[in-house]
């Protein structure tokens, strides 16, 4: 859920109830330029204080997990075949989901593919290297925080940095 979809959903409601930004905010223990800030989404509200407006609102947010969604269907997980292609785009030969399997699994960058390998942990969104370490934790019965440490050393071995993150 984007936050601006939220914040739209937050005002469309206080409206069809007719209730006033400072009738809302007292409710909920907001000031009426917080109430306001959020419904415009220029304040950075709290997630206490954002539960609160909506449970007065009468509305809810739900946390979904789509790998989980995906294997419900009966469908593999599919972070290391995206992040492999999203490698391939950039550089000559196929990295393949397997070698990134096995480089996230061993912390060994597979031999020709160090660029591939960089272009991964230094490009990829974050939200997929995630779910990649997660995956191949599941696949080989390991802690993710396993393949966290062979990230670093991947990382290490490619000069990989994101920025420092991986330092």
């Amino acid at each position: 859920m984007h936050i601006s979809s939220l914040m739209l959903a937050i005002q469309r409601k206080r409206q069809a109830l007719g209730i006033s930004q400072q009738r809302l905010a007292d409710m909920a223990g907001l000031s009426r330029q917080s109430l306001s800030g959020i419904e415009r989404g220029t304040v950075n509200v709290t997630l206490d204080n954002l539960v609160r407006l909506l449970d007065v609102l009468g509305l809810s947010i739900s946390i979904e997990d789509p790998e989980l969604e995906r294997a419900a269907r009966g469908k593999p997980p599919n972070a290391l075949r995206m992040a492999a292609w999203g490698a391939n785009v950039s550089y000559a030969g196929d990295f393949t989901p397997e070698l990134l399997d096995a480089a996230l699994a061993s912390g060994e960058v597979p031999q020709g593919f160090r660029a591939h390998v960089a272009q991964v942990l230094d490009e990829a969104p974050l939200q997929l290297i995630v779910k990649a370490v997660a995956e191949v934790a599941a696949q080989h019965g390991r802690k993710p925080a396993e393949i966290w440490r062979n990230l670093h050393r991947l990382a290490k071995a490619t000069t990989a940095t994101r920025d420092g993150l991986w330092e």
